[in-house]
Parts: structure tokens; C-alpha cells; sequence
């Protein structure tokens, strides 16, 4: 399973700037011109995730070596649409099928003044942010595409503490280019920058875990020998047969019963050993159905 994410919307509202952001890195140009994306740019990004941090620190008790894995969205930095995009207007029918192949959307609109960056669509008032959705909306409707739809509000430093009114949900606030700066600094540099800015934290992470929900997935934890800690996504209702080929196909086809303890559980234990004593651990076949933040001890045969 390779989910992934389209980061779409009009032509200079932000998309490859707020994609470097997520990457960690300036993989895409930006530029004050429409169509600087035209080849998609893809990045996996690492889902945030205190309680995976948390795991591996008690499995370091005993292995400082351990190695951490998180679970990962994929994100693709798509072309802008404009009007008529269903009709092949500035290459839409290319962008469009790239649209299709992922399975949801995070969808961009631009609330930030820059004369240096012209406007496509609609100046930046509540009732243009509105429009400037629905162009998008419509150029996707007309070419019968319909994803689970993360809409992103980017706005200027400035104006993070300011309301937006647009009845359009889920929502996040963002400013794309504030975020890009900090993919640029370390962690202290960053904070620093952040206290500076008047902002209490980056709005990054809470977009990487909507764009998570969004994928309708949830995570499981796996603990490999004391030398690894991995966080896994799978599809919620998935069972725990389809967890194990998710960590190898042999754990599915010599599946025996699985060891389940929620993650917050074994945190309060401190260890796999003192939870099994205070009889925290159940037993799960094959038909159990994997609950978010499971961590799961996988027996098989020979």
C-alpha cells in the first residue's frame, strides 16, 4: 500500500512552497510565475508521533542502538488548475490525471498579499477565497474526480492570528513560506525563529497528521528483537492478518496469534516484560481487527 497525497490549487498560491515545508527540503522551484511545477515532485514525509518516541526511549533502556521507524505520508506537489483545466486549458488534462492517481487532496488557497506574486484567481476577501475555491472545485467536478479534501488556508506571517472566514471544513491555517524558512534551520534555530515570530508552534505537524486521517489510516507499533521500533499504517478496520503482511508476507502465512497491548498501556508498564506480569497482554487471532495505536507481537510458525 503506497497512499498518497496531492497538494493542488490554483497557480501561485503557495503549493511548491508549502511541499519543500513538508520535505524538509527545496525540492520544487518557486517563482512568481503561473506553472513553475509542470513535472509532479514527490516527497515521504514522517508522520509526527510522541508515543512512538516514547517506545523507543524504554526499548533504549536496554539497547541504545535501537533504531526508530515512523509510519509516512507520501505528498506530490501537483501544477496548478485554472479555469477550464477539464478542458486541457494550461496543460489540465496532464495535471488532472496526476490528480487521479492519488488518493486524496490537500487543497491550497492562497490568502497572502505579494506584489511581487500576481494572483490567477481572485484578490484575496473573504467572498473571493470562497471563488477561488470553487474554480478548483468545479475544474475537478467537471472532470469527475472526487478525493477526501484537506483544504490549507495559506496567509502571511502577519496574519497567523487573524480569523479567516471560509465555511469550508477540515481546515488548517498556514503560512507556507515561514514554514519553508524553518525547514532550513535546526531544531533550537527553529524555535527560536518561532518565538521570535510570535508563533507558538509550527502548523506543519498538525497538516502531516489531517493529511493522515484524511488517507483513513491509523498506526500500529512493532518492537523487533529490542533493535527496532516501527510505526506501521494501515487502513482502519483493517485486521490483524493484514497487519502481518504489512511487516513481512511470511508473518501472515505462518500467522499463529498476536500479542496486543495499547501503546499508552505498555508506557505505563515500562516494559513488554512488567506488562505481561501485570496481565496487560491479550491474545488476538487472526480475525482481530487492529485498533490505533496497537502494539503488536506477532507469533508464527515454522
Amino acid at each position: 500500500m503506497n497512499l498518497s497525497v496531492g497538494i493542488v490549487g490554483l497557480p501561485n498560491v503557495g503549493k511548491s512552497t508549502l511541499f519543500n515545508a513538508l520535505a524538509q527540503r527545496r525540492l520544487a522551484p518557486t517563482a512568481s510565475h503561473p506553472f513553475t511545477t509542470i513535472e509532479p515532485h514527490e516527497a515521504v514525509v514522517a508522520v509526527p508521533d510522541k508515543n512512538l518516541e516514547k517506545l523507543a526511549d524504554i526499548v533504549r533502556q536496554t539497547n541504545p542502538q535501537t533504531q526508530v521507524v515512523p509510519a509516512t505520508v507520501t505528498f506530490i506537489d501537483i501544477a496548478g488548475l485554472v479555469k477550464g483545466a477539464n478542458e486541457g486549458e494550461g496543460l489540465g488534462n496532464k495535471f488532472l490525471a496526476k490528480i487521479r492517481e492519488v488518493d486524496a487532496i490537500v487543497h491550497v488557497v492562497r490568502v497572502f498579499e505579494d506584489q511581487n506574486v500576481p494572483h490567477v484567481g481572485y484578490p484575496p476577501e473573504d467572498e473571493s477565497i470562497k471563488k477561488n475555491i470553487e474554480i478548483v472545485q468545479e475544474e475537478l467536478q467537471k472532470a469527475g474526480i472526487e478525493k477526501p479534501t484537506l483544504y490549507v488556508v495559506n496567509v502571511s506571517e502577519k496574519d497567523l492570528p487573524n480569523e479567516i472566514k471560509i465555511d469550508t471544513e477540515p481546515l488548517i491555517k498556514i503560512c507556507a513560506k515561514l514554514e519553508e524558512d524553518l525547514s532550513d534551520l535546526n531544531s533550537e534555530e527553529k524555535a527560536e525563529y518561532l518565538k521570535q515570530s510570535g508563533v507558538e508552534s509550527s502548523a506543519l505537524d498538525k497538516l502531516i497528521k489531517e493529511s493522515y486521517k484524511l488517507l483513513n489510516l491509523i498506526t500500529f507499533y512493532t518492537i523487533k528483537g529490542g533493535k527496532e521500533v516501527r510505526a506501521t499504517p494501515i487502513v482502519l478496520g483493517s485486521n490483524v492478518l493484514e497487519a502481518a503482511e504489512k511487516i513481512h508476507t511470511d508473518f501472515a502465512k505462518k500467522f499463529i496469534k498476536a500479542e496486543v497491548i495499547p501503546v499508552e498501556e505498555l508506557l505505563v508498564q515500562g516494559s513488554w516484560k512488567k506488562a505481561h506480569e501485570a496481565g496487560k497482554i491479550a491474545l488476538a487471532g487472526r480475525d482481530y481487527i487492529v485498533q490505533d495505536s496497537d502494539v503488536i507481537e506477532f507469533k508464527i510458525g515454522g
